[in-house]
């Protein structure tokens, strides 16, 4: 399918449906059932906010004229696992080739009820009568049939902030110094409520001191999966199985505690989130929770592979712990050099290992953190069973770090 010379029959379907409050690819699927175009979503959400029908970018934008189908065949094969591969040859934009919801009408699936597993297009030019060089495709795609309980990152997110009530409460400093909570490795479904209990009752009494400014680091797998419904890292490594609806319930038990007492002992509450290899997308969904929940405390919903602030002179990078270890000094100089030039001294803070390793990297002190996650059968068969168990808290003055807690 080329471009599509819209008709004013089209343009008006198209107003019609969007004051109706139905979305760019509802709006999309309705024009294909109704007329047989297939439109992108992106067209029709341009279409909708600019009244343009075309992209600037669009090499073909000044053609109009309907491009004549290539004839093709269409080969289907379902697969033992339920999915279904389909290949065909067609002729579409650059633009449509990127467009999951355009391949998969294409191909004679409706988005609403397909998922894309991999997709493969190959791209070559062929000279047609009509309208001379065009552009073809050999597309192939696996999908899979969408699960009525299955639900999207979407979903998840705004399950969490449903009917939230904000909380806020009145705060007051208590201290010119600072606090730093390093929260590494939780594990949440391995770890339980009754694994943290003791070590959060000795973290508030450290809180109830009182702080200028207290900052929770959460520095990655926050959950031990990153599915609800089976176990496994965003890489699909296998896990022992774990109650993932256990596991949301008990991070909301720990946050709740703990925002809610930095919020009374401090002027100024930051949580950094800090994604892992285990469930970085779950992590994500859950920083939306505290930001609609504690409108008081201010939520850097990171994605990135490393971050860094400053807390008043003292420079922090964060990183999970996984990826570039030994270069992370180098990285923190070269990627965060805002924080670094104003830094009197400077500390990287990471997980991912399990144990506790502090390392002075020229000057730049790297603290690899452990965690209170009890140790799971992979860890017991490796012998990785001696490490502590227990929380950090960090308190610095404006230059530098005064005194630690292990809790």
């Amino acid at each position: 399918m080329a471009n599509i010379k819209w008709t004013d029959e089209h343009k008006n379907r198209v107003t019609e449906l969007g004051k109706q409050g139905l979305s760019s690819s509802k709006i999309a699927q309705k024009l294909f059932d109704e007329f047989g175009v297939n439109l992108s979503r992106r067209t029709v959400s341009r279409y909708l906010s600019t009244g343009h029908t075309s992209s600037r970018y669009d090499k073909l934008k000044k053609n109009t004229s309907k491009v004549k189908d290539v004839k093709r065949g269409t080969e289907i094969v379902i697969n033992k696992d339920g999915s279904t591969t389909s290949s065909t040859t067609m002729q579409m934009t650059e633009e449509q080739a990127k467009d999951p919801e355009f391949v998969l009408r294409a191909h004679g699936f409706n988005p609403d009820d397909w998922d894309i597993v991999s997709a493969r297009n190959n791209f070559w030019q062929q000279n047609s009568v009509e309208n001379g060089l065009i552009d073809l495709y050999q597309s192939k795609i696996t999908v899979k049939p969408k699960s009525d309980d299955e639900l999207t990152f979407e979903d998840i997110t705004e399950i969490l902030k449903q009917e939230i009530e904000p909380y806020t409460v009145k705060q007051v400093a208590h201290s010119a110094h600072n606090l730093v909570i390093p929260l590494p490795d939780l594990h949440f479904g391995v770890t339980k409520r009754q694994d943290v209990q003791n070590h959060l009752d000795r973290m508030l009494d450290v809180i109830n001191k009182g702080y200028k400014t207290i900052v929770i680091e959460q520095l990655g797998d926050l959950f031990h999966s990153s599915q609800m419904w089976s176990s496994q890292t965003l890489k699909s490594t296998i896990l022992q199985d774990v109650d993932m609806v256990v596991a949301w319930n008990d991070a909301k038990w720990l946050f709740d505690v703990l925002v809610t007492a930095t919020l009374k002992n401090s002027t100024k509450v930051y949580v950094k989130q800090m994604a892992g290899n285990h469930s970085g997308n779950m992590e994500f969904a859950f920083m939306e929770y505290l930001q609609a929940k504690y409108p008081q405390v201010v939520v850097h919903n990171n994605i990135k592979f490393r971050d860094a602030y400053l807390l008043d002179n003292v420079g922090i990078m964060l990183a999970h712990g996984d990826l570039a270890p030994k270069n992370l000094p180098m990285l923190f100089a070269n990627e965060f050099g805002g924080v670094w030039s104003l830094s009197h001294s400077r500390e990287i803070h990471k997980g991912h290992f399990h144990n506790e390793k502090i390392v002075d990297e020229g000057g730049v002190i790297s603290r690899q953190l452990g965690t209170v996650k009890p140790n799971d059968k992979y860890e017991i068969m490796n012998g990785w069973t001696l490490s502590k168990k227990e929380l950090y808290a960090l308190e610095y003055d404006s230059d530098k770090l005064v005194a630690e807690w292990h809790v």
